[in-house]
């Protein structure tokens, strides 16, 4: 058995800080590394596998290019910024700013968006009484919420007020569907078990028996079927998604398929570059399973666990840099 990172065995002790700046630039980094080969399939990249930051590539792209995946992180985290705390419709602004203007984007322009996410915003550029603009239709269950859900997972850690009601909102901006919302309530809710005792491997039973709880308890039948949820969510909640081989382990864009593949990622590996690796090698949807896994595997290892090499070519680092700075200053008030 792997002997699972724990800080309060080793002589480097990651402080909160580090902790964040991992985490995020954990993302970026995982997000960049799978850009140039997004959609490729995982037999093609045995063949040819990813070890390093590559160029152009699927989307044709230069190195260091990040995707859709940390342009709607960033622009959360602006609007947390700027309003110190969660504000909806300015979040979903700042999404339009991105899908309209270019902001949030490494070279000015979107180059990649899912179908979810831009049916969803050009609802809510139509009409903004609401922003709750995502579809619930079972078939709209894309990984489009789960992407940008970490800096809202750090933000209810350190602000001692992780709500469901909180993750729903912010997952039903774009993807309102209940896997979906649930696979955000999962994400964060091992970063919040996870950071509590710094033991990923005792978050993720922990995180298991949280969620087991929630859906064994008829009163909350508003959530929908919950025999469906137990069913769809079993590898993940009722088994132990780490024990399965890679082969029965999925890199698609459905929602459910990329929570599990980044969390078998990091429990399948001991130290960050392998995580992601390991992650962007599973083929298909190769920049958000990289960026999800990397988000983890910067929370536990730390910003210094990053291959310096990686971060230094990430278009707009200086910006990243700043960005990420004000936002610890953030959680640092809390």
């Amino acid at each position: 058995m792997l002997n699972f990172f724990n800080t309060k065995n080793k002589k480097h002790v990651i402080g909160k800080d580090e902790r964040i700046k991992g985490s995020l630039f954990g993302f970026f980094v995982g997000d960049a590394l799978g850009v140039p080969v997004e959609f490729i399939n995982r037999d093609a990249l045995k063949k040819n596998k990813v070890t390093k930051m590559l160029e152009y590539g699927t989307h044709h792209q230069p190195i260091g290019t990040w995707s859709d995946d940390s342009s709607m992180l960033i622009a959360t985290i602006d609007s947390l910024i700027n309003n110190k705390g969660i504000n909806y419709n300015d979040i979903m602004n700042n999404f339009l700013k991105w899908y309209q203007d270019g902001e949030y984007t490494p070279n000015g322009n979107v180059f990649d968006i899912g179908n979810a996410t831009s049916s969803a915003l050009s609802k809510y550029k139509n009409n903004k009484t609401s922003f709750i603009c995502g579809s619930n239709n079972v078939n709209s269950n894309g990984n489009g919420s789960l992407m940008r859900i970490l800096p809202i997972s750090l933000y209810l850690h350190y602000n001692g007020t992780l709500k469901f009601d909180i993750i729903r909102n912010i997952s039903s901006m774009t993807h309102a569907h209940i896997y979906s919302v649930l696979s955000c309530l999962i994400y964060t809710v091992l970063i919040d078990k996870y950071l509590k005792d710094l033991n990923i491997r005792q978050a993720y039973f922990d995180m298991q028996q949280i969620i087991k709880n929630i859906l064994e308890d008829d009163n909350n039948k508003e959530l929908g079927d919950l025999d469906d949820l137990k069913q769809k969510f079993t590898r993940i909640i009722y088994n132990d998604i780490s024990v399965l081989n890679e082969n029965d382990i999925k890199s698609s864009g459905f929602v459910i398929d990329s929570l599990e593949a980044s969390i078998w990622c990091l429990l399948n590996t001991d130290n960050y570059k392998d995580a992601v690796l390991k992650a962007v090698n599973l083929g298909d949807d190769t920049d958000t399973i990289g960026a999800l896994t990397g988000g983890l595997a910067g929370l536990v290892y730390g910003y210094n666990s990053i291959p310096q090499k990686w971060i230094n070519v990430l278009r707009k680092k200086q910006y990243l840099i700043d960005l990420v700075d004000r936002y610890n200053e953030l959680l640092s008030s809390k």
